[in-house]
């Protein structure tokens, strides 16, 4: 009787976890598109500062139902519960289109307690005068093994404080503010990871913080490979939803070496990017190295890099 009133209990919390997120898109759809920063540009809306793993840029949209440790800080906090494990990391994020790098590093711990934990600061130094940090703290909670619940915290100032031309400084704040991540993540079976997550919920009205719906699935198969897709809504950037499209596969050689590559489509821009990478991991040590290329005229490339050491 007490494990079926556990059961209930669970499938009740999880209802309403994901009612929540439901209704705080709803909500947002009514009111968000009032500034929707985007509109008067179109096809020229900034690249936002989304947060990004080494392993996820390489899988198009991130596969993020089959996100783990690091990537499940940046993509669905609900999976930080899964993996047990501590580790230290470090990441490089080289982005030309906004002319800057972010160096960044994270802490994440699934295997010292049943509540998944995460922590990562990232600066950006950039040469045209972008700087700033975007950090992030999260937490999970497992019902179950097949159900899970996670939020982040996100706090980021951002600016471009562009030099003189012409004894005219230039100043702009691109995003500044505290905000929030949301994610339910659900394996009706062992092989299959479904989620649902909503970004930047609390909105900080930029293009480059936009709030963003999403939701995807991963399938695994055997040990040898992941395959998965996802759909993000942007419903804050333009008047009307930007729809982006991707998914990615990851097959592992020899179990240490994971060769991944992915594609996406978004609506707004009409862009289509193609992306690829390789890591490598052991008992103490792994690194992730990821290319992202958009494709056409006005194609922006991407590339991460991180390293992590492993606590025992």
């Amino acid at each position: 009787m007490h494990g079926f009133a556990s059961m209930i209990a669970s499938r009740r919390s999880t209802f309403w976890f994901a009612a929540a997120l439901a209704l705080s898109g709803a909500m947002l759809s009514e009111t968000a598109y009032a500034a929707a920063p985007c509109e008067p540009l179109g096809k020229a809306c900034p690249l936002p500062f989304n947060a990004e793993s080494a392993r996820g840029a390489a899988l198009g949209t991130g596969q993020r139902a089959s996100a783990i440790s690091s990537s499940a800080l940046a993509y669905n906090p609900a999976g930080l519960v899964l993996g047990k494990l501590y580790h230290i990391e470090g990441l490089v994020d080289y982005m030309p289109d906004l002319k800057t790098v972010a160096l960044g590093g994270s802490v994440i711990d699934s295997a010292t307690s049943r509540v998944g934990a995460g922590i990562a600061l990232r600066g950006f130094l950039g040469s045209s005068g972008i700087g700033g940090i975007d950090g992030r703290l999260g937490l999970a909670f497992p019902f179950s093994d097949a159900v899970s619940i996670g939020v982040t915290g996100r706090y980021i100032n951002v600016s471009d404080d562009t030099p003189a031309v012409d004894g005219v400084a230039r100043s702009a704040r691109l995003a500044k503010g505290f905000t929030m991540d949301a994610a339910l993540r659900v394996a009706p079976v062992p092989q299959v990871q479904l989620n649902i997550a909503s970004y930047n919920f609390i909105n900080l009205e930029s293009a480059y913080a936009p709030v963003l719906i999403g939701g995807g699935a991963s399938f695994a198969l055997g040990e040898i490979a992941l395959i998965g897709a996802d759909v993000l809504t942007d419903i804050t950037s333009y008047k009307t939803a930007d729809v982006t499209v991707g998914g990615g596969a990851e097959v592992f050689a020899g179990r240490s070496v994971p060769i991944r590559a992915g594609y996406s489509y978004e609506t707004k821009r009409e862009q289509h990017t193609i992306s690829f990478g390789v890591g490598y991991t052991d008992a103490s040590v792994g690194f992730d190295l990821s290319l992202r290329q958009q494709l056409g005229g006005g194609g922006d490339t991407r590339i991460l890099g991180s390293f992590r050491f492993y606590v025992h």
